[in-house]
């Protein structure tokens, strides 16, 4: 199983019909103190899995990890890979994670590592800027 697409967004779903819709796509932050927990997030994923694959559980971990490469939250789930609902092509599997009040204690850059049966198949990152100081009025 292979990673299409993996992306930060201010908000996601996927539609009655499938379909996958993402906005504000986003790969940094800038808080307005330290520590910070950003209010709402959305980490999109989707999957690819070809005919061999079909029927087959695969087991998921996202872990978001700080730029001292701790993981500082773990998403760990299976998934049964579908059969396409067109002979011949591949399967594609979408998934909308909401994550609310994640907290930041200090700036620099961290990783979500997406990885499929324990091998990192994407990494997203993120980049969380130092506030920025207001200069007061002379």
């Amino acid at each position: 199983m292979d990673v299409r697409l993996a992306v930060l967004a201010d908000y996601a779903n996927v539609s009655q019909d499938g379909k996958l819709n993402i906005m504000g796509i986003f790969e940094e932050v800038n808080p307005p103190i330290l520590s910070f927990a950003l209010p709402q997030m959305y980490l999109v994923v989707s999957f690819a899995a070809g005919p061999a694959e079909f029927d087959t559980v695969k087991e998921i971990k996202i872990a978001l990890l700080d730029n001292d490469g701790s993981e500082m939250l773990t998403l760990e789930g299976q998934v049964t890979v579908p059969h396409p609902p067109r002979p011949g092509s591949r399967a594609y599997i979408n998934q909308v994670i909401g994550l609310n009040g994640v907290t930041f204690e200090r700036s620099g850059d961290y990783a979500f590592a997406i990885l499929v049966g324990g091998e990192t198949r994407e990494t997203v990152s993120l980049h969380i800027n130092e506030p920025i100081k207001e200069v007061p009025d002379a």
